[in-house]
Formats: C-alpha cells, sequence, structure tokens
C-alpha cells in the first residue's frame, strides 16, 4: 500500500478516536449536569478540572483524623455513623467496636440524661457542654463536647467534636495546688515577720530596759537605804510614818525594776530540775486562794511526771500570774483549768512570740471560761505596761514577765484566746532527763551575830550617793569602811598590803572591770578572801552566770541588815 493511502489511514483512526472521547465526555458532562455522578468541574490556567466526590473528600478526611480533637457524626437516636481516631484514643477502643454503637453507652452513667438533652435539642448553632466519657477500662474521660446538626435532604445528621479535657485539669489541679501552697508560704511568711518584727520590738525594748535598771536600781538603793538609816535616829512618830510610807514606795518601785528586768531576760534564775506536777500540787492551796470565791480551780495532769529544767520560784509567779489574770476575766465566776502534758515540738506553735527550738517539752496549759481577748489585745498581750484594766488595778506587766521568764529559760509561751471563748495561756518548758531535786527547804530566819563584826572592809563602788549609803550603813554595824571608786584602785590597794576581812564590791563599773573581774583578781591573790557582790542588774552580757559561782550576789536595792547578812555568809564561807 502507498504511502499516501497509509497516512490517510491513520488520520481517520485519529479523528475517530477523538469522536469516541469527545462522546464520553459529553456523557460525562451530561451525568454531571444531571446529578448522576459526584464531581465537581473547576475552571483554571490548565482548562477545566474534574474531581470526584472521592478526590474532593480525601483532604477533609486527613484533618479530621489529625486534629488534636475527637470527631464523629451521630444519627438522632444517636447512632455513631463516623468516629475519628483520635476519639477511639480516648476511649480506649478500635474504630470498629464503636462506629455503628450508640453514643450513650460511651457516655459516663451520671452524664447520660445531660447528654440526651443536648442531642434532643434543635439548634443549628450548636450547643455545648462538659461531661465525662466512659473509657474501655471504666476510668471517666473528662471532655468539652460541642454538638451541630448537619441537615441533608431531609435527614438529621448530628456532627460533634470532643475535646480532651484531662491535660487541661491536671493542670488546673496543679495551679490551684501551687497557689495554695503559694498562699500558705505567703501566710507563713507574714506570720514569720510579724513574729520577727515582735521579736526584735520585745528585744529592744527588754535592752532599754536592762540598761536603765541599773541606774533605777541605785536611786531606789539611794532613797530606801537613807530613809532605813533615818528610822534608826529617830522616834518621832510622824516623821516614822513618812519614812515607812516612803519605804513602801521603794519596795514597789523594785518590784517594779524586778518584773521589767524578768521581763528583758535579765534575772538571775536558779534552775533546777523539777517534777512539775509535784510543784502544782504542792502549789494548789496557794492559787485556790488567789482564785477566791465564785471561781473553781481545776488541776488535769499528766500520768508521766515529766522533769524540767526551770527556777521553780519564778514558774510558781508566772502561774500566779496567769491564773489571776484568769480571776480578772471572770467578775461573774467561772473555771480556771491547770493542764499539764507531754509536748515534742516539731515547728512554731500558734500565736507565739518569737521562735523556738524544736525539741521535747512540758506544756503548762492555764485556760479560763471568761470574756476572752479580742485580735489587736491578743497581739499586744505580752507588751510591757500594756493593760486592759482600769487605772491602779494592773501595770501590764504580769504577762510580759511571764514571757521574759519563759525565754529565758529555753522555753516558749502562746496565747489562743477569741471574745467570748475564754483564754488559754500555753508555757513550754523544757524537759531534762535528770532526775528531780528534793523540795527545797526555806531558807532558815537569819539571825543577827552577837559577836564582834569584822574590823575592816572595803566598798569598791562607782555610784557616789551608793559608797556614802554603803560606808555609813556599815559603820553602824561596827565596820571600818574604807571605799574605792573601781576595781583597779581596789587592786592597788591590797597589793599596797591593806588588809580587809571583807570587800564588798559593785559589779557594773567602769574602767573596764568589773566586779566579775575584781573578784577573780582578789581570790588570785587572797584564796580567802571573803567577798560580797552587788549590783542592780541581774544579768551581765558576756560574763557567764557562775563566773564567780560560790559568791553571793546582792540585788539592788537592798536593805542595811541585807548587807550585813550577805557579808556574814561570805565570812563563813572562807571561815
Amino acid at each position: 500500500m502507498s504511502e499516501p493511502v497509509l497516512a490517510a489511514n491513520d488520520q481517520q483512526r485519529e479523528i475517530d478516536d477523538l469522536k469516541a472521547r469527545l462522546a464520553e465526555a459529553e456523557e460525562t458532562l451530561q451525568a454531571i449536569r444531571q446529578g448522576e455522578v459526584d464531581a465537581v468541574v473547576v475552571r483554571g490556567a490548565a482548562g477545566p478540572q474534574v474531581y470526584t466526590l472521592h478526590n474532593a473528600d480525601h483532604p477533609y478526611r486527613v484533618i479530621i483524623e489529625r486534629m488534636q480533637e475527637g470527631a464523629l457524626t451521630l444519627t438522632p437516636d444517636g447512632t455513631i455513623l463516623f468516629a475519628n481516631q483520635h476519639l477511639a484514643s480516648f476511649l480506649d477502643l478500635p474504630l470498629p467496636n464503636i462506629v455503628g454503637q450508640k453514643s450513650g453507652d460511651f457516655i459516663a452513667e451520671s452524664d447520660r440524661p445531660l447528654f440526651d438533652a443536648l442531642l434532643a435539642q434543635d439548634d443549628r448553632d450548636g450547643r455545648r457542654s462538659e461531661l465525662s466519657l466512659r473509657s474501655a477500662d471504666g476510668l471517666a474521660v473528662p471532655v468539652y463536647l460541642f454538638l451541630a446538626d448537619l441537615p441533608d435532604e431531609g435527614q438529621k445528621i448530628v456532627s460533634a467534636i470532643v475535646t480532651d479535657l484531662r491535660w487541661p485539669k491536671q493542670r488546673m489541679r496543679e495551679l490551684t495546688e501551687a497557689n495554695a501552697m503559694l498562699v500558705k508560704t505567703m501566710a507563713e511568711r507574714e506570720r514569720a515577720e510579724t513574729m520577727l518584727r515582735q521579736a526584735l520590738k520585745m528585744e529592744a525594748v527588754g535592752q532599754l530596759t536592762a540598761g536603765i535598771a541599773h541606774d533605777f536600781n541605785n536611786l531606789l538603793m539611794v532613797i530606801g537605804g537613807n530613809m532605813e538609816l533615818f528610822l534608826a535616829r529617830t522616834s518621832d512618830q510622824w516623821l516614822r510614818r513618812r519614812i515607812e510610807a516612803s519605804q513602801r514606795a521603794v519596795d514597789r518601785g523594785a518590784r517594779l525594776i524586778g518584773q521589767l528586768l524578768s521581763f528583758s531576760r535579765h534575772q538571775t534564775l536558779q534552775p533546777h530540775a523539777v517534777a512539775v506536777n509535784a510543784l502544782l500540787l504542792d502549789f494548789e492551796p496557794l492559787l485556790s486562794s488567789a482564785v477566791g470565791d465564785g471561781i473553781r480551780l481545776k488541776l488535769v495532769l499528766s500520768d508521766r511526771a515529766s522533769v524540767c529544767q526551770i527556777d521553780p520560784t519564778e514558774l510558781q509567779a508566772s502561774i500566779l500570774n496567769l491564773v489571776t489574770n484568769a480571776k480578772d476575766a471572770m467578775p461573774q465566776g467561772g473555771l480556771v483549768t491547770i493542764a499539764t502534758e507531754d509536748t515534742d515540738v516539731d515547728g512554731q506553735p500558734d500565736s507565739g512570740v518569737g521562735p523556738i527550738i524544736a525539741g521535747r517539752y512540758l506544756s503548762i496549759v492555764v485556760t479560763d471560761t471568761g470574756c476572752g481577748m479580742p485580735p489587736n489585745v491578743r497581739e499586744r498581750a505580752f507588751d510591757p505596761f500594756f493593760t486592759t484594766k482600769d487605772v491602779g488595778k494592773g501595770n501590764g506587766l504580769g504577762l510580759s514577765q511571764v514571757y521574759g521568764f519563759m525565754r529565758q529559760s529555753g522555753g516558749h509561751v502562746t496565747i489562743d484566746s477569741a471574745i467570748g471563748t475564754g483564754t488559754s495561756v500555753r508555757l513550754y518548758l523544757p524537759r531534762t532527763t535528770v532526775a528531780a531535786d528534793p523540795a527545797v527547804r526555806p531558807a532558815a530566819a537569819y539571825i543577827p551575830r552577837t559577836e564582834p563584826r569584822a574590823q575592816r572592809a572595803l566598798v569598791v563602788e562607782d555610784d557616789r550617793d551608793v559608797r556614802e549609803l554603803v560606808i555609813e550603813a556599815l559603820e553602824s554595824f561596827g565596820y571600818v569602811a574604807i571605799a574605792v571608786e573601781n576595781g583597779p584602785m581596789a587592786l592597788n590597794l591590797l597589793d599596797s598590803g591593806t588588809v580587809v576581812d571583807v570587800v564588798v564590791s559593785d559589779i557594773q563599773m567602769p574602767d573596764g572591770m568589773s566586779g566579775f573581774e575584781l573578784a577573780r583578781s582578789i581570790r588570785n591573790r587572797l584564796p580567802h578572801q571573803a567577798i560580797v557582790l552587788t549590783s542592780g542588774m541581774t544579768r551581765f552580757a558576756g560574763v557567764p552566770d557562775d563566773a564567780v559561782p560560790d559568791l553571793p550576789i546582792l540585788r539592788k536595792p537592798y536593805q542595811c541588815e541585807d548587807l550585813a547578812q550577805a557579808i556574814d555568809a561570805a565570812l563563813l564561807a572562807v571561815a
């Protein structure tokens, strides 16, 4: 066959092929126009493009499967038509076990009524709520559910988006716990700062008190001592009455200074191993007398007789202070309870002032059924001179004295009180394993010496008025008194060969030598020299209480006869 004939045949076949393809395209377009095929024709730069429903739907299915929320479609009765893999992970089930099932089977039983109500609502804008799904292991999975209607040729299809709330709720719990911890920490810090401010205030007041106590005691010493000398030299009754009134005022002033020193923790304590329960039982008659008629006193003592290292006299004074305060808080009568119990402290007790060392304590709680304290009064209860009593009925030093004694003893004190509920004051006493000391017997009454007193006494005192008073008192007892102003002068006098029978020295003195240092220097030179130390202070910074343990310390203001008794005791100790 010739080449022209072959070319013509090829062209005809190509024309027939194009006609067939055109006819197929026409049929397809007609089917699309008539809705017989789910497809979309999109015109673009490359010409018309036909997309079938599968091609168009595939990207959306990928999006739904990759989204972080669960997705599903439901029939109006709750049958699941479709669910994505993320929803299956919520329920810990394979998809075949979900699709075709009733959605209510996967809702927590308590939330099914809520879910049914949401499903029944007709709201095209959607409805939403928080509920719980039930996973394969029975655990509740908190979710946020959004439902929306998808009408399809008259059929109602409901789509749902399910958001997992486990992580947000966990974070919320963690944040809530962290916030609670922060609030607690802030409260503890505020409480610690308040306690620190209070402790610093109390310390500052205590230092001020201790600083002026020496001078005030010297003043009272001069006034009281001269009143005593006047009284010994006059028989005028009018003058004697005036002098005796002045002496009573001096005694009150001395007690006031003593209370201030107790608050400032500058008193001299004599701690012993004390069986507190036994002490309270012995003290009960006096306490019952102190509360008076109309008020009942009750002791509730622990079975264990714990022993504490404490000054028994100061402890009794503190308890008497508390019982007296309790009585004043119950003018119409009531009950005062004193209870003891062993307590292990590992943190800061509530309502306390200042820090407390963790350890083993015995607590004594004095509780009344009185009027109680408002918060502003309770916060200032330990402040010196703070009182709610009428003028003349209290100096505001009772609780301050208790505070100072407990702090100086290594203990602690707290107050729990509110209006109308009464007050409880708790003392924390440090416990000890040492056996309790036998009951201390009262000191025998002083009997003046009948034999001649020592001939010579050396007085070491920097205050001129006190020095002159002591010389006058010693001479009235038959001593020959020599006086110097400070320790170095006294040592120079003794080193020069002057012989004295007793040295009477103040403790707080200028020129860098205290009475303790003077006493040690004298003992190094003269081991059997009788020495009496006196002071308006009761504790001394930088000097331990046992600096010279065998020396008596006479506290100012003292009476002349007290000085004579102290000298006799010092002479007897070195005899």
